[in-house]
């Protein structure tokens, strides 16, 4: 053996590529395992936590409502959650055309079942509508006014067709708003305690606005909180279609929704004819009219219209007609 084999022999063999990875590996697996990294991990991802708590509270103490993005803008701060035709008693008017089925109309009147349904039947004379609206908003709504917007900017003439009349059996409840629909300007007023004249207890002469003058008052939602208000719609010459815009403040904001009827379409309202003979039929209880001897308060009466004018010309309780 040579020296020159010899000293080849004992120099150091060159490492292998497989265990220049396993050494390179072993080092990154030695450093994530390290305590001191996991401690690193933990506090960074506290700091990370706390700042963005920070900055979000911040930025809503700063920012009024529409301009946080995980709250919903002015626009979108009132729900209406149902609008509900309450009316038990007082006149319609079931308009001429498909549907209308005056033959039947008198027996599906005086069976108790609902007889507006597959009829075009319109409130005449007055309405009560209740209307539930909620706040959605983190912040509280204040309802500053309400007001009528008529279809069209005017009320049409009233409606034809044929009048059915529920008279009231009893006192009704009051009503805490009250719209005359076809005023020169309608607006939502308010009755004090002590009307006692005129229809339902109030004679018209203590009425107030309710939004505005020098009593005005507001309503007021918190998130998720539910109102409900009843509005005692009449009409005295015209027949009316209109929707409510609602004005509303919040986070220092003003903003403006529309109230519709039910399935979006406006709220409708037709005064009585002033000559009743225009009504092609009239239907009316026991309770609207006079008989001698025994009578049933449920029968109901059939009469065109220029009968039912006829009877009722003299300005007392007719007798009631022939079954």
């Amino acid at each position: 053996m040579t020296r020159a084999s010899v000293r080849r022999g004992s120099a150091p063999r060159p490492s292998r590529p497989e265990e220049e990875e396993e050494t390179e590996g072993g080092g990154r697996l030695r450093f994530v395992k390290s305590p001191t990294t996991w401690l690193l991990g933990i506090l960074l991802a506290v700091v990370t936590v706390t700042f963005q708590d920070v900055l979000t509270a911040s930025v809503k103490a700063i920012l009024p409502l529409d301009r946080v993005p995980d709250r919903l803008s002015p626009q979108g701060a009132i729900d209406v959650v149902d609008i509900k035709d309450v009316k038990d008693f007082g006149y319609y008017v079931v308009r001429d055309g498909e549907g209308a089925d005056d033959g039947k109309l008198r027996d599906r009147i005086a069976s108790g079942q609902p007889w507006r349904e597959g009829r075009d039947v319109v409130d005449a004379g007055d309405a009560d509508w209740m209307i539930t609206v909620q706040g959605r908003a983190s912040q509280q709504v204040r309802i500053t006014d309400i007001v009528p917007v008529l279809e069209g900017g005017a009320c049409e003439k009233p409606l034809g067709g044929s009048l059915a009349h529920f008279p009231s059996q009893g006192v009704s409840d009051v009503i805490p708003l009250e719209l005359v629909v076809d005023a020169p300007r309608p607006r939502l007023e308010t009755y004090g305690k002590d009307g006692k004249d005129g229809k339902d207890g109030k004679d018209g002469k203590d009425a107030k606005p309710f939004f505005t003058g020098p009593e005005a008052k507001h309503i007021t939602l918190n998130q998720n909180e539910t109102e409900a208000f009843i509005v005692h719609a009449t009409a005295e010459t015209g027949y009316c279609r209109w929707r409510y815009r609602v004005h509303y403040e919040i986070g220092g904001t003003t903003a403006e929704m529309t109230i519709s009827g039910p399935g979006g379409r406006p709220f409708e309202l037709t005064a009585r004819l002033a000559d009743p003979s225009g009504y092609r039929k009239a239907y009316f209880p026991g309770l609207d009219c006079a008989q001698s001897g025994s009578w049933s308060p449920d029968t109901w009466y059939e009469q065109t219209g220029p009968e039912y004018a006829r009877a009722r010309s003299g300005g007392k309780v007719p007798p009631c007609p022939k079954a």
